[in-house]
């Protein structure tokens, strides 16, 4: 489990809690296509910056929990 204080957080990163085993940009993919499906996510995953906001990591958190 992540600390429970909302930051930015880089994708690869925040990916990776919640694909540990992989490596950080087959994790990236996999978060990506998790995004991609959910309505409310799905902007997220067409961003081009490499990092997501507080406000985007709560809506993530709201969206498929914590990981």
């Amino acid at each position: 489990m992540i600390e429970k204080t909302i930051r930015t957080f880089g994708r690869s990163e925040l990916a990776q809690y919640y694909f540990p085993k992989l490596k950080p940009m087959s994790a990236w993919e996999k978060f990506k296509e998790w995004l991609v499906v959910n309505p409310r996510l799905r902007s997220l995953a067409a961003l081009t910056r490499r990092t997501f906001t507080p406000a985007e990591v709560q809506l993530i958190y709201a969206e498929l929990g914590e990981p």
